[in-house]
């Protein structure tokens, strides 16, 4: 079982797989719902001693000192708390897991707590999102004229086989692209909040001409089996994205309409990082579409997000949750600068764990380096950056254009406005901190990144 603290600063970056289970229910349902509610009110008036009392050994040792720097980071993050919502009790592994809603101004979180047999608070994880019941879904427009759509089924033959989508044009196709998931579970349209980025980018490039295809993450489909496996501490991108996108481009080239023709893997976020990486577990892609991707290191980002945070809390006056934050970014600084030489045994230690990362998961990261990756086998690449994205920035837009200066088929763009989500958001930009309210307003990928994509797919198509 993953114990710890997770706030999740930045959903499509963070490292996270969403525990699931069995649903139960009966009296113990409500008492240990009534615990996590005394939890949260203990957290949230800061009182660290009550809030501990309730905690197993392990946990009071990772949360002694850190209790009063929680409430202001999601205050800082939703807003004005307003209430509790929709909650639901699932077991696995032995454990009780109680989600419960928490209603924001400006978001809403899943509170997952996990109680051992004991009823001791054995897990204590704050992400975005909502139980079943009160979720905030997408709306957009019927599919285009011009286009059909096919079910698909993504098999890397590791026993999770994944729905997917294969969006077709009229007529032949130009060639066939594949879609790659960010960090954490996404479904097939990588559905964050009311936006689909990838349904936009299927939809808008079928009718130009590409056969697009995507799929359910594994993460999404399979978070309870994956998180319950006895190799699951040993968990890394390649079972979380890499092997299934290879698989993806094997599916596609496999399809009659696109026999003899290109496909290209297009990532977005982490699947931006790994594009060159999924390449060499024999996806055979002809090269590659950067979204938003960084050839950083995956917990410098994370770590520069919530300095980024604990920035603002500092102009708003909240010295004490800022320094809080920094303090747990330093200490997290140190963890990460010794990845490389933990031995396996202190890599799939908790303790371990950077800004709530598996020293696992970012040490088999740590061996590898987009921009060599993408020197090495020098096929084309088009990088693209919304320049008001403030996960992946242009400091990272700009490491890409350093690292691949002598690349022979490397392109760059930036787009003012666009966002993390190459959307176009309308009004003053929130605070980072406050990111949800931007992700909360519908922002299509914007019609000038679909017709660049596609002009460059069907140059390098010839």
């Amino acid at each position: 079982m993953k114990r710890g603290l997770s706030l999740c600063i930045s959903m499509l970056l963070l490292f996270a797989v969403g525990f699931a289970g069995a649903e139960a229910g009966g009296d113990r349902a409500e008492q240990l719902h009534a615990l996590s509610v005394s939890l949260l009110e203990h957290i949230k008036a800061g009182e660290e001693a009550q809030a501990l009392d309730m905690m197993d050994e392990a946990m009071r040792g990772y949360l002694t000192g850190a209790v009063a720097t929680l409430w202001p980071q999601l205050t800082s993050l939703g807003g004005a708390f307003e209430r509790t919502g929709a909650w639901k009790m699932t077991q696995q592994e032995g454990f009780d897991i109680i989600e419960m809603t928490l209603i924001f101004a400006n978001a809403r979180f899943i509170q997952r707590t996990v109680f051992d047999q004991d009823g001791k608070v054995a897990g204590f994880f704050v992400a975005p999102g909502e139980v079943e019941g009160e979720e905030q879904t997408a709306e957009v427009p019927g599919m285009p004229a011009g286009i059909r759509e096919e079910a698909v089924t993504v098999d890397a033959g590791t026993g999770y086989p994944l729905k997917g989508t294969l969006t077709l044009p009229e007529g032949e196709p130009v060639c066939g692209l594949v879609l790659v998931h960010g960090s954490g579970p996404a479904d097939q349209d990588e559905t964050v909040l009311v936006n689909k980025p990838f349904l936009d980018l299927a939809w808008g490039l079928a009718q130009q001409g590409i056969a697009v295809l995507r799929y359910d993450k594994r993460t999404f489909t399979y978070g309870e089996q994956i998180a319950g496996a006895s190799d699951y501490p040993s968990f890394t991108v390649d079972q979380e994205t890499a092997e299934d996108a290879a698989a993806a481009v094997q599916l596609l080239k496999s399809q009659p309409a696109l026999a003899g023709r290109a496909v290209f893997l297009l990532g977005h976020s982490l699947g931006g990082m790994l594009t060159a990486y999924i390449n060499t577990k024999g996806a055979g892609a002809s090269g590659y579409i950067n979204l938003a991707g960084s050839p950083r290191r995956l917990w410098e980002i994370s770590a520069d997000q919530n300095i980024q945070i604990a920035e603002e809390l500092a102009a708003a006056g909240d010295n004490e949750a800022a320094e809080g934050i920094r303090l747990l970014v330093n200490a997290a600084q140190e963890k990460a600068n010794n990845l490389l030489t933990l031995g396996d045994a202190d890599a799939l230690k908790d303790e371990n764990q950077v800004l709530g990362i598996s020293a696992w998961y970012l040490r088999h990261l740590e061996g590898i380096d987009p921009v060599q990756l993408h020197l090495a086998d020098g096929l084309p690449v088009l990088i693209l950056q919304g320049e008001r994205d403030r996960q992946v920035t242009l400091a990272d837009y700009e490491a890409w254009k350093k690292g691949l200066q002598g690349h022979p088929a490397a392109r760059f763009k930036s787009y003012p406005g666009l966002n993390h989500l190459f959307g176009q958001f309308e009004g003053e930009a929130p605070a980072f901190q406050q990111l949800m309210t931007e992700y909360s307003q519908r922002t299509p990928v914007a019609e000038a990144v679909l017709e660049d994509i596609a002009a460059w797919l069907r140059e390098h198509s010839l």
